[in-house]
């Protein structure tokens, strides 16, 4: 577990979704679009998977349906340094196996998300976990 980066933030937006499967069709569109009006010179396409596996991940592994009719709460931020911030907030305070996940070792995702050019960490945050990937402007690594 990484505690939060402290970097200076010059646009962000925030996302609600709701704690069902058509919060991974949401994330994608909305995403996209709070992508643009980011302005963020990245490989928008990498980071909208890479929000999709995030946002899958909290749904499948965090979330427990009919229990809470609010979704995970997503912000994507740009910073002065350019880079995406991608935070998927959700109210379970634990991820085991976070690295063995990251690692590939457990399924595609997470490890997806990191081959498309994300850092992914997480910490406590309101109770609960955010799950947070960091996304540099330009190419995505071959």
């Amino acid at each position: 577990m990484e505690p939060a980066t402290a970097q200076l933030v010059s646009r962000e937006t925030r996302l609600l979704l709701p704690a069902n499967p058509s919060a991974l069709k949401v994330a994608r569109i909305s995403g996209r679009t709070m992508l643009t009006m980011l302005s963020w010179h990245g490989n928008q396409h990498a980071a909208i998977d890479v929000l999709y596996v995030l946002v899958n991940n909290a749904l499948r592994h965090a979330l427990s349906p009919g229990e809470t009719p609010q979704g995970p709460e997503i912000w994507l931020r740009v910073t002065e340094a350019h880079d995406l911030i991608i935070d998927v907030a959700d109210l379970d305070p634990e991820f085991p196996n976070f690295d063995q996940a990251v690692a590939g070792e457990l399924g595609h995702g997470l490890w997806g998300a990191k081959r498309l050019g994300a850092a992914i960490t997480w910490f406590l945050a309101g109770g609960g976990k955010t799950v947070r990937a960091t996304m540099e402007p330009g190419r995505v690594p071959a």
